[in-house]
């Protein structure tokens, strides 16, 4: 083979592949909004497809299944999502101010329609221990980046917090799961103190925090 017949067969596999990625992308952002619409229960892979405007047989050959494509939906949407928190806490800045923001993206997780996706994968994973074990992988990327958030902060303070780091992380986890599932299913503002909740461990870090932020 001539290198103008390798440079050739090079651009066509570039190009192949470039197009695979494309299309892979495309069935992802069609299954995120099928499921948002219809829930898990009824949520096909003929229906992303159609959604995608693409043949049932790429859905298939880039996925395998469902269950692999909308843990790959949750995944893509989570690693969005933890890069944006590390980002968020890896900036200068007492983590009082940080814990702030974090409250305000849960807004706006739940009109992106995230927290819906994560807990239709979790209600799946019920009686699905592939789809449970692919959430619990999930949600432990957000309990590693708050414990290691957790852990240098600890050394920062003059106080002894009755949590470890770890138990600093689950708590937090905890926290933000119960709220969204209240959120989700209608709980309003009046039935549940949920702002009252995040806005009290915000006042607790800062409180901590202050006097090595004096130099206390």
């Amino acid at each position: 083979m001539s290198r103008a017949e390798r440079d050739y067969a090079g651009d066509t596999t570039d190009g192949r592949a470039v197009r695979g990625e494309a299309t892979r992308e495309r069935v992802l952002v069609a299954a995120r909004d099928v499921l948002l619409e219809r829930g898990f229960a009824q949520t096909s892979t003929r229906a992303v497809a159609e959604r995608a405007g693409v043949r049932l047989s790429l859905v298939h050959y880039h996925f395998g299944s469902k269950h692999q494509l909308l843990t790959d939906v949750l995944e893509r949407e989570n690693e969005q999502l933890l890069e944006r928190q590390r980002k968020l806490y890896g900036s200068p800045g007492p983590l009082a101010e940080k814990w702030r923001a974090a409250c305000e993206f849960l807004d706006e997780d739940l009109r992106s329609g995230y927290v819906r996706v994560l807990w239709e994968l979790w209600a799946a994973g019920l009686a699905d221990e592939t789809l449970a074990s692919r959430w619990r992988a999930a949600m432990a990327g957000w309990r590693e980046l708050l414990e290691a958030v957790a852990a240098e902060w600890l050394v920062t303070i003059d106080a002894e917090p009755p949590l470890s780091a770890r138990g600093l992380a689950t708590l937090v986890t905890n926290v933000f799961q119960g709220i969204e599932i209240e959120l989700l299913a209608g709980v309003t503002e009046d039935e549940a103190a949920h702002r009252e909740v995040l806005d009290a461990l915000g006042a607790v870090i800062e409180r901590w925090e202050l006097p090595a932020l004096h130099g206390a």
